[in-house]
């Protein structure tokens, strides 16, 4: 089937906002806050990672930056991706014709309710020496946003393939795609035959293997294959961020199976669903080995509602833990710190403020896949300042006590007092003995929504029904 949209949001992938909450997540699963309630640490120490279907490094890179920096965790991290899909180079156009065409897909990617300034843009292209699409990049909330416009054929798009082109568009890029593909098979040919004389790259930046160059920065092995290979002597996580919406509905849980099939007993499988009608994480624990291997689901979280529904240790029930309104509460108190202590003339503005409100909303509201700890929600706190505009009043201002920069990476000034303080950790009830708990309930029987369940030999199935344990002691 084959739908015609207005707007081409493709590969959830390449958004970092996406996968932000995956640290909390993790978090969780390596100090559970009531070993009594529940349970033990389900991830071990020293685990490794595996990212599956990094599309573009940044995403990939911002991840291991906020598990291996920001949490202190010890991670080995691996990227992989299907061999077709690593791209041979990114190509970018300079000078007016580069600004031309930044213009035209400003003006095609904005919608009536709001401008969308694209910032940044290139041409990618595949293995092949042919350009398959156009990255461009735009700020939403406060964050860098890459999102890409395919050239000449379908996409997947939450399990539909989606058909989108611009003729206008599409009449601006021509000559420029013709000109990058003879200049890329000249520079291909002198690969083969160092003899041959270089192309003139007069006009336009050339950058070759730019997803392999990107993770070795970060220290980020790549693996080039649709089948990931388990990484030895650690307990593995198994990531697989949106690749399913690459697939048919009817073909995901068989994709699931094939890409998680080296997976052993112990190792965990996270699967994220974006841009569905239910969006949802769902961990599954490794059980068995050979022919008994199964998947089970530990926890599922519904990312839209912020509800958790966590297994419930030595019985067959689970507990549904909703998380909306900590997180709300705790950023609605956030914002009510920044008025107390910022006195620039911007927080008299009405824009401004709703501007910081929806900032501060959209970082928690995405960070945070279990409930805040002193740990993640500093970390939280650190990216949603970052955000601000500058001219707020946080330039200068260490963010804690013992931060080295600012907010924004900058230099501090004269005053060394940091912007949140103990006392302001006890505002926002995190800390405070007396502050109300999230609701927690237990329940035998949850409708939990779409949900990959394990079957015997590690098999999948996609189901949609209710999910019945039988409640201890019932």
């Amino acid at each position: 089937m084959k739908a015609q949209i207005a707007v081409p949001f493709v590969d959830t992938n390449i958004i970092p906002d996406r996968n932000v909450g995956i640290g909390s997540l993790l978090w969780d699963l390596q100090n559970p806050q009531d070993p009594v309630r529940d349970g033990l640490a389900l991830l071990d120490r020293e685990f490794a990672f595996i990212d599956v279907g990094a599309s573009r490094a940044k995403v990939a890179t911002a991840l291991k930056t906020l598990l291996a920096n920001d949490l202190e965790m010890d991670v080995d991290y691996v990227a992989t991706e299907r061999v077709e899909a690593v791209p041979y180079a990114n190509v970018t156009l300079l000078g007016d014709r580069a600004e031309k065409i930044r213009g035209c897909l400003s003006a095609i990617f904005s919608s009536k309710g709001a401008a969308c300034e694209v910032k940044d843009w290139h041409f990618v292209v595949d293995r092949n020496g042919k350009v398959s699409s156009v990255a461009y990049s735009y700020h939403l909330h406060g964050n860098e946003v890459w999102e890409a416009y395919f050239m000449g054929r379908t996409f997947m798009y939450a399990g539909e393939q989606v058909e989108f082109s611009n003729p206008q568009l599409d009449a601006a890029l021509a000559p420029e795609v013709a000109e990058i593909e003879a200049r890329i098979a000249s520079e291909r040919k002198r690969e083969v035959d160092p003899s041959l004389p270089a192309p003139s790259w007069n006009g336009y930046k050339l950058e070759k293997y730019p997803l392999e160059a990107g993770l070795a920065k970060f220290g980020i092995t790549l693996q080039k294959t649709d089948v990931p290979q388990r990484i030895a002597d650690r307990q593995n996580v198994l990531f697989v961020g949106n690749v399913l919406n690459n697939y048919p509905q009817d073909e995901q849980a068989r994709e699931l199976d094939r890409i998680a099939t080296n997976m052993q007993e112990r190792d965990m499988v996270i699967v994220q669903v974006d841009e569905v009608a239910t969006a949802f994480i769902e961990v599954l624990q490794v059980k068995g080995q050979g022919a008994q291997k199964t998947r089970e689901c530990v926890r599922w979280i519904n990312t839209k509602k912020l509800e958790v529904q966590q297994r419930v240790p030595g019985s067959g029930s689970w507990r549904q833990i909703r998380l909306k309104p900590e997180v709300e509460r705790i950023a609605s108190r956030l914002i009510e710190c920044l008025g107390r202590k910022l006195s620039s003339p911007e927080w008299s503005q009405k824009n401004h403020r709703i501007l910081v409100h929806q900032y501060i909303r959209h970082v928690f509201m995405t960070f945070f896949r279990a409930l805040p700890v002193e740990e993640t929600l500093r970390i939280a706190i650190r990216e949603a300042l970052r955000r601000l505009p500058a001219e707020g009043g946080l330039k200068g201002i260490p963010v804690f006590t013992d931060d080295a920069r600012d907010a924004y990476g900058g230099a501090l000034g004269s005053d060394p007092r940091p912007f949140m303080s103990e006392a302001d950790f006890i505002h926002l009830g995190l800390t405070n003995p007396e502050a109300e708990k999230p609701p927690q309930v237990e329940l035998s029987r949850i409708k939990i929504g779409p949900r990959l369940s394990g079957e015997p030999n590690g098999a999948s199935k996609l189901d949609w029904s209710v999910f019945t344990r039988a409640a201890s002691g019932s």
